[in-house]
């Protein structure tokens, strides 16, 4: 019917002389088909050929990146994303049921973005569908049917590795997001050993910086010589959270035992302390210093106030790789100083002094 009332309205203009001058001899349908070819222009009805304009973008810009809305899923299953959420990364979210918490968000320094009206979101060491996936979950519990969450990072944050120990400037190294370093590198970048290479164990603890216990938890250990006693670093990789302990204490080599040295790994001795101390961590005691807890008192300047010293926690490993616990009277020790009764400690415990109840009742 359109079609026939068009061919009409252009018979009429033929014989009324009506556009003669600029299409002279034109039938009817030669202009129909004309003008119906301008139409399908205007509806970015177009075909496809080499010589056909290109139709009007409609719809968003492609992202930076080469991702689309229509293949997210399948770019965030291929793995690529392992950039993660850290303090100061730049958050684009979306909310397809509501357009007023689409923005740009700031990670706090914990980990966490303040979503308006919803309030914090805690994001901290999350891919970007990860985070989606936890923003929905927290929409749904304030009464959302469903939520739609897109999060892309705009910015990504430094991923950090810690490294501790036997070494020039310990503390916190900065990677890039996403990024892997050396243990060669990381040495480097830590200012290298404070103790010859034959002295010490790298114990890599990987993601130790996510566990609150990252301290106590057993790495995987490599040494820093060959079997021939050659200095050589291992090739390792370290990514985010990894937490690098540079213990003293090393091993026997064949070198050592040509050479007839009798040098073993428990020359020296490396205990973790914890608990109410005034000084945390690690604690070495060199080959000619003397293990004890008596010892370790002083090694860490005496104890506070606080401490419970009555009952001092001291957890080993025996043969079979269980936990046992010794239970120390620090104070009994401290005030006769009789080192018949002083408690032996060796390489690898943990102390752990508890604190003191106080009550005003």
């Amino acid at each position: 019917m359109q079609r026939f009332l068009l061919l009409l309205l252009v018979s009429v203009m033929i014989f009324s002389g009506v556009g003669c001058a600029t299409r002279p001899n034109v039938t009817a349908e030669q202009y129909l088909a004309t003008l119906e070819a301008d139409v399908a222009v205007v509806n970015n009805d177009i075909p496809a050929g080499s010589d056909a304009p290109d139709a009007p973008m409609t719809g968003l810009p492609p992202l930076p990146d080469g991702r689309d809305d229509s293949g997210v899923d399948e770019f965030l299953d291929s793995g690529v994303d392992s950039i993660t959420i850290q303090p100061d990364c730049l958050l684009m979210i979306n909310v397809a049921e509501d357009p007023s918490l689409d923005g740009s968000y700031t990670v706090n320094n914990l980990g966490a973005v303040q979503l308006k009206y919803v309030g914090p979101v805690f994001l901290f060491n999350k891919t970007e569908r990860e985070a989606a996936r936890k923003i929905e979950e927290v929409l749904k519990t304030r009464n959302f049917s469903k939520a739609n969450v897109k999060v892309r990072i705009l910015r990504a944050s430094y991923d950090s590795i810690k490294i501790v120990g036997a070494i020039v400037k310990p503390g916190i190294v900065r990677i890039g997001a996403g990024d892997s370093i050396s243990l060669n590198d990381l040495l480097l970048r830590a200012g290298g050993l404070n103790v010859p290479a034959n002295k010490v164990k790298v114990s890599i603890v990987k993601g130790g910086l996510q566990s609150p216990l990252s301290y106590s938890l057993a790495g995987e250990d490599y040494y820093l010589i060959d079997d021939e006693g050659i200095p050589k670093v291992p090739s390792i990789r370290l990514r985010n959270n990894d937490l690098i302990r540079v213990i003293v204490g090393g091993k026997v080599t064949a070198k050592d035992v040509d050479g007839g040295v009798t040098e073993s790994k428990n020359e020296s001795k490396t205990l973790l302390v914890l608990g109410e101390v005034r000084r945390k961590g690690f604690i070495t005691f060199g080959p000619t210093e003397r293990c004890t807890m008596m010892n370790l008192i002083f090694k860490m300047g005496s104890l506070p106030p606080y401490a419970k010293t009555k009952a001092i926690r001291v957890i080993r490993k025996n043969d079979a790789g269980e936990d046992v616990e010794f239970v120390v009277n620090a104070k009994r020790i401290m005030k006769e100083g009789n080192p018949e009764e002083d408690f032996q400690l060796e390489d690898g415990d943990r102390v752990i002094v508890p604190a003191r109840r106080i009550s005003l009742f």
